[in-house]
């Protein structure tokens, strides 16, 4: 189980320098997030996670990391909350999970998209319990690779 765990790690976090760079800084809080198709995941993989592969799921990868007094910044748990919409404004909840490893915390979920279409993610991101939620919105394009 632990090598499924380091394959989804180094799969999350190597997907793409270009995606793996999308992160949001929120005072001492980074908000990583990162978006992709299913059906890149090695099959071992997604059944260890219970994820269905497709070419018509996506998935979101979300981590929050906060500065250390050193200067580091170590991963923290978060709650995540919110929805994808088509820009019809026809929406879904999502219904985040938790996946903590030694040195990495990771919220995932699972979605369907319809290939080319612009998806709206509005998510609240809670990071510390006296503060309100961040709002976090993106829009993507998914293709059915």
């Amino acid at each position: 189980m632990s090598r499924i765990i380091l394959a989804l790690s180094l799969f999350l976090t190597l997907l793409s320098p270009a995606k793996a760079e999308q992160f949001e800084q929120v005072g001492d809080y980074q908000i990583h997030y990162n978006t992709f198709t299913t059906g890149f995941l090695q099959p071992q993989v997604a059944k260890a996670y219970n994820i269905v592969r497709s070419r018509y799921h996506g998935m979101i990868n979300i981590s929050v990391l906060k500065k250390q007094s050193d200067g580091r910044y170590a991963p923290v748990e978060a709650l995540v909350t919110g929805d994808v919409a088509n820009l019809a404004d026809q929406s879904i909840n999502l219904a985040f999970r938790t996946i903590r490893e030694p040195n990495a915390i990771y919220q995932i979920t699972t979605f369907r998209f319809e290939e080319d279409e612009p998806t709206r993610f509005r998510l609240k991101v809670r990071f510390d319990p006296n503060e309100p939620p961040y709002d976090l919105g993106f829009i993507r394009r998914f293709y059915g690779e």
